[in-house]
């Protein structure tokens, strides 16, 4: 199913004001900046085109829901599993929703997106700077965008920064105010380079929690809502493999979709999760 249109249009806003900031901002270090040698400047490009390269790509398409023969195992699974033991009154997984809007069983860690029109599988958020959906097949390249995103925000906020400190040094030698408009530039973007790093910073030190626990921000915040996660304890979290295989599926998954099956209820095993347990939650 096609995004519509005004989700696109959001998105190509978001992309237009942030690369127009970025490039002014860094035109302003090239300008003012007296200083500026060349490694500096290559650093600050290339950290640019990095970023800007993974936002672009955030655009690809999150992966759709697995059906039919792909769906098989899973459903196979379900079946046999809650019709082993004739005696058995509690199911061993939790049960599957049915999207009323697609028309179709969803699969775990499948959410129907209201502004996108469609399922999502392993749907993260729905992000208006994106213009579509995270999920499963586009998660790493969230993040990736994220992580270089704050990188050249806080890299330009130390350049602007050092700026202002050459600037205070001209003012003092000349012993006049000539530099007051570039006091006022340099103050502007460094500003919206703070603004934009705390913002990325946060979000990037977030979605590093998510990856390495084998979380979604979905299931972080909605987990009393969702049915399959309310099957569970509180605080077991059925899809953290552990730290290597949660990278692994997240950064190396080769644009294949994962067969997310849940574990059986009376096999569950205890987790160590430093972020979110029975004692505290720092998020």
């Amino acid at each position: 199913m096609v995004v519509p249109n005004e989700v696109k249009d959001i998105g190509i806003a978001c992309k237009r004001f942030l690369f127009t900031t970025e490039f002014a901002g860094f035109l302003i270090l090239t300008l003012f900046q007296n200083e500026l040698v060349l490694s500096i400047g290559i650093r600050l490009l290339i950290e640019a085109i990095l970023a800007a390269y993974f936002y672009i790509n955030c655009r690809d398409s999150p992966g759709n829901p697995l059906s039919g023969d792909e769906d098989q195992e899973l459903s196979q699974l379900s079946i046999s599993t809650q019709q082993r033991d004739n005696t058995q009154q509690e199911s061993q997984i939790p049960d599957r929703n049915f999207c009323q809007e697609c028309k179709i069983i969803q699969p775990f860690r499948t959410k129907h997106c209201t502004k996108c029109k469609k399922c999502i599988p392993k749907y993260d958020h729905h992000c208006f700077w994106v213009g579509g959906c995270i999920g499963e097949l586009n998660h790493r390249t969230f993040w990736l965008f994220l992580f270089f995103q704050c990188l050249l925000c806080f890299d330009g906020l130390f350049q602007f920064n050092q700026q202002l400190g050459l600037y205070s040094i001209y003012e003092e030698e000349q012993s006049d105010n000539k530099y007051q408009y570039q006091y006022f530039v340099i103050l502007l973007f460094g500003t919206i380079s703070f603004g934009f790093g705390i913002f990325t910073g946060a979000l990037f030190l977030y979605h590093t929690m998510l990856i390495i626990t084998g979380q979604t921000t979905w299931e972080h915040t909605k987990r009393d809502k969702i049915t399959y996660l309310k099957f569970y304890p509180k605080f077991y979290h059925p899809y953290n493999y552990g730290l290597i295989r949660n990278i692994r599926l997240t950064f190396f998954h080769r644009n294949v979709q994962s067969h997310w099956i849940p574990p059986q209820k009376d096999q569950i095993q205890e987790q160590c999760n430093i972020f979110d347990n029975k004692y505290y939650s720092c998020c």
